[in-house]
């Protein structure tokens, strides 16, 4: 898919815009990456703490290659509209098609944190699955621990629904349970 066939009113807000993945802007995420505070760490099992530049350059491209022929996720780049600079990264993984069934994910960098925008990437990033995709399940998988990420999912209009008992480690190996959240209209 070409992010142009997504209708542009769903891919911009007042603050930041969503856009598809970007080899041009592979040397800024990898200094993003590598400015992740402690709780980034804790819970994305997929950072390891140094991010090579070659390693994210193949990310990008994997992410561009996968959102070009609509497998397995579409991540969206997370832009100030006013800085152009990167903000994060939001993602709906495609769970199963057949459904059609999303799964959002998501990462900020440290120095965008705590200033309201993953919310609202979020509510963007599910008005994409549901108008867009007519998403029949999209849900926000966390660990108990992480608070901020749990207080995204409520703050968008996922509610509680399950909880998997000890069934995730931290990077730490530490022993968390998850919990789901389906977002409900």
């Amino acid at each position: 898919m070409h992010i142009d066939e997504i209708p542009a009113y769903l891919l911009q807000h007042d603050r930041f815009y969503l856009t598809a993945p970007d080899l041009s802007r592979s040397e800024e995420m990898q200094r993003k990456l590598n400015k992740f505070s402690s709780c980034h760490h804790e819970f994305l099992l997929w950072s390891p703490g140094f991010h090579s530049h070659s390693s994210v350059r193949d990310n990008m491209l994997d992410a561009a290659d996968n959102f070009l022929n609509d497998k397995e996720e579409y991540k969206f780049l997370i832009i100030n509209s006013t800085s152009d600079e990167l903000l994060g990264c939001i993602s709906l993984f495609i769970r199963n098609r057949a459904i059609p069934y999303f799964e959002i994910g998501y990462w900020l960098a440290t120095d965008a944190m705590g200033k309201g925008i993953m919310p609202e990437a979020c509510k963007m990033a599910t008005k994409i699955a549901s108008d867009f995709f007519n998403a029949k399940r999209i849900e926000i998988r966390t660990a108990r621990r992480n608070v901020r990420s749990q207080s995204v999912a409520l703050k968008c209009g996922f509610k509680p629904e399950a909880i998997l008992a000890s069934d995730r480690l931290d990077s730490a190996g530490v022993i968390d349970d998850t919990f789901i959240y389906k977002y409900s209209s």
